[in-house]
């Protein structure tokens, strides 16, 4: 969908922001914006970063015009109900919403909210579709690149659930949706040019079905891995980070505020089992230290404790030909061999950039396991055909799942 609209050339003069903070203003903000074929919209949130767990801490929105920051933090412990109006036309088909790089605003949407967008528009989608280069690109270098001029991002750090804002901060906010108009629509025009604008639409709707999913099962196993804890210190760096999450959780801190991650590898490893060590230990969060969790951490320090248990079948989630041998493996091989030529094909043709896209070492992975139809978007299976036919290559011996 295309919209026939006058550039904002604001980068020299400042729009009107609205600052809204009661249910009702946001209500009667819902109600424009659910007349409009779309709005830009961007999400701050803190993601255990001054506080546990994720937090909205403010919403942009703008129509063309004006720029409207909701802020949700005075409609606690009513949030959802005061968002609601706003909500509906998130969820609405008939509103378009630009966001730029917007998986984790969705997502943070469907966490805390149970909101599903509908007909997104995303620029970050938008631009990775032109295969001009083989990474994300930020708000701050699309504005660079498609607009010439350079938005402030000092306040990309900042503590967004603190109030009052500052001025900087809505000015920022403001930034952040106020281009989004002219950017997709120079998106939008770049990728008619290259006949891609498809592409682009199918890689969006695809948007509207992620979901939000944590493997909460054992959550301690990532950072285990990262700070290589041995098999024999693995039981009790579990215990020392269950603890950690508990008292943050209580005390509304991040963990890491509780105990570094730093921390928490050297612990497991050098473990404390005294209440003078305990006290004299730095690096640790005074309420450690005190009743009941001083006693709780001893109490885990100075015991053994049980190994991890192997996963279930079900649940372990070793990649698909580790998993095959003998003339299973050799068919599983040839899957990748062909993708693999086709990946080269591709680059010759369109470009490594685009070969990458289309046929990452993931995508490979998934195409050989549950076949081309059911991994690939319209618009790669398109492309990857021609590649085949201008190649001689039998691309329909991988369409299928693997048998």
């Amino acid at each position: 969908m295309s919209f026939n609209f006058r550039p904002y050339l604001y980068a020299c003069m400042k729009p009107t922001i609205h600052y809204l903070t009661t249910a009702a203003a946001i209500a009667e903000a819902a109600a424009h914006f659910a007349t409009l074929p779309r709005i830009g919209i961007d999400l701050e949130f803190d993601d255990m970063r001054y506080r546990y767990g994720r937090h909205l801490a403010l919403v942009q929105v703008f129509d063309g015009r004006e720029v409207y920051l909701i802020d949700p933090l005075p409609l606690e412990p009513h949030m959802a109900e005061g968002l609601e109006p706003l909500f509906k036309v998130l969820r609405d088909p008939a509103v378009a919403k630009v966001f730029h790089s917007c998986k984790s605003d969705i997502l943070l949407l469907d966490e805390l909210f149970h909101v599903h967008c509908r007909n997104i528009v995303d620029t970050s989608v938008q631009f990775t579709m032109l295969a001009a280069e083989d990474n994300n690109i930020s708000l701050g270098r699309l504005i660079s690149t498609e607009m010439g001029f350079e938005v402030d991002k000092g306040e990309q750090k900042s503590n967004w659930l603190k109030r009052p804002l500052t001025e900087a901060q809505k000015e920022y906010a403001a930034n952040d949706v106020l281009y989004l108009f002219e950017l997709t629509d120079k998106l939008t025009a770049r990728l008619a040019e290259l006949n891609r604008v498809h592409w682009a639409e199918q890689e969006n709707l695809a948007l509207e079905d992620v979901r939000y999913g944590r493997d909460d099962l054992r959550p301690w196993t990532r950072n285990a891995t990262k700070f290589k804890i041995s098999p024999e210190d693995l039981p009790l760096y579990r215990e020392l980070y269950k603890l950690r999450e508990k008292l943050a959780k209580e005390i509304d801190r991040p963990p890491y505020h509780v105990i570094s991650n730093d921390k928490l590898a050297e612990l497991a490893r050098n473990p404390i089992t005294t209440a003078n060590q305990l006290r004299a230990a730095n690096g640790l969060h005074p309420e450690l230290k005190r009743a009941p969790y001083a006693a709780q951490f001893l109490d885990i320090t100075n015991v053994d404790h049980d190994p991890e248990a192997p996963l279930p079948p079900e649940q372990r989630r070793f990649p698909f030909r580790r998993r095959l041998n003998g003339p299973a493996a050799a068919r599983a091989e040839a899957r990748e061999t062909l993708l693999m030529t086709l990946k080269t094909h591709l680059a010759t043709d369109h470009g490594p950039v685009m070969a990458n896209m289309v046929l990452s070492n993931r995508i490979i992975a998934e195409v050989i396991e549950q076949g081309a139809d059911a991994v690939l978007r319209p618009w790669q299976q398109q492309l990857i055909s021609h590649t085949a036919d201008n190649h001689g290559v039998d691309y329909g011996s991988v369409r299928a799942p693997f048998a």
